[in-house]
């Protein structure tokens, strides 16, 4: 999903939905609490040069919010 959006590995995440991100854990918080939402915005500095990724999020099913909650890859 994230390398579908444009999502690479060693981008950096800004911010989501245009709030500010700090670690990892405070981005998978907000993510389990934008469960409801189809799509999110990511604010991601590429190579030194800050752009806004939007990502189309699947639906889940109970026992994947289960999974989700205790891990999430970034």
């Amino acid at each position: 999903m994230a390398a579908k959006a444009g999502l690479k590995v060693g981008d950096v995440i800004t911010s989501l939905n245009g709030e500010r991100i700090h670690n990892a854990s405070e981005l998978r918080e907000k993510l389990m609490t934008s469960h409801e939402a189809k799509s999110i915005k990511l604010g991601v500095l590429p190579n030194k040069s800050a752009v806004t990724l939007t990502v189309e999020l699947p639906q889940q099913k109970e026992e994947e919010e289960h999974f989700l909650s205790e891990r999430t890859n970034i």
